[in-house]
């Protein structure tokens, strides 16, 4: 497991993560939050955004390089195993991911997949290459000065624009069509925030109720996170399994 999520120079990962912090800055993310706040871009089930992740590989990710599918159903067994009664949080492991059709309307990668970082404060040394965040056009800007209150709570916090947080709105914005609740809908909105959950940097944002959010969020990355390890072939039996709980969770197409 000490195999993981080793970031080297030289690397694919190195260039994603680059042009990634030389790009996306507090008037980037507001305006990525903005054009994606309609939901407007199509209407799919969520069998169909499952779907679409054959045809996805993340380029960011030093330990990935099956199909984005394979990734979802390999998290959601880890889940399953350790909660086999936990029906909603097998689905939330099944679709974590599921934001990333954002590549299908043709945005660019760091718009899509990496670690994902707060704006509008100082950049800690817990993000993945901070190194390169000094290219950042933020970098000076908020070096010494925040728009943050201590203990606004995560949810008042500009994360930088991803799939995290496109599933998420569009879950919060087709609310009547699922039966996800807030607990895992947050797992997934913050699953991708290293420099929090796992570098432990803007706990001083964090209000009362917050470290829930956290405590469930760092159980759930064990299961994104080392489920990688694990093999990459899914039996049929397995997608029935899952395919019969989408059927229990979801109704009809989602507009995203």
């Amino acid at each position: 497991m000490s195999g993981l999520r080793k970031y080297e120079i030289d690397t694919p990962q190195y260039k994603f993560y680059k042009e990634m912090h030389e790009k996306v800055d507090l008037d980037y993310t507001l305006k990525m939050r903005k054009k994606y706040s309609k939901y407007d871009k199509c209407k799919m089930s969520i069998k169909k955004a499952l779907s679409m992740m054959d045809d996805f590989i993340d380029p960011s990710d030093p330990d990935l390089d099956v199909p984005n599918s394979i990734h979802a159903y390999q998290t959601a067994e880890r889940a399953r195993k350790r909660y086999p009664e936990d029906k909603e949080l097998q689905i939330a492991a099944l679709i974590h991911d599921l934001g990333k059709v954002l590549f299908s309307y043709g945005e660019p990668n760091y718009s899509v997949v990496g670690d994902t970082y707060v704006v509008g404060c100082k950049f800690p040394d817990t993000i993945v290459y901070p190194e390169t965040m000094e290219n950042n056009p933020d970098y000076f800007k908020y070096h010494d000065k925040c728009i943050y209150e201590k203990n606004c709570g995560l949810e008042n916090l500009v994360i930088t624009f991803g799939h995290d947080e496109y599933l998420y709105g569009v879950l919060k914005h087709n609310k009547d069509l699922h039966k996800m609740t807030d607990r895992t809908m947050n797992m997934i909105r913050y699953h991708s925030l290293y420099p929090w959950h796992t570098g432990g940097s803007y706990d001083d944002f964090m209000k009362k109720g917050d470290e829930f959010i956290l405590k469930d969020v760092l159980e759930f990355n064990s299961f994104d996170l080392y489920s990688k390890e694990d093999p990459i072939e899914i039996t049929q039996s397995v997608k029935d399994y899952y395919d019969t709980l989408l059927d229990e969770y979801f109704f009809g197409e989602m507009e995203w």
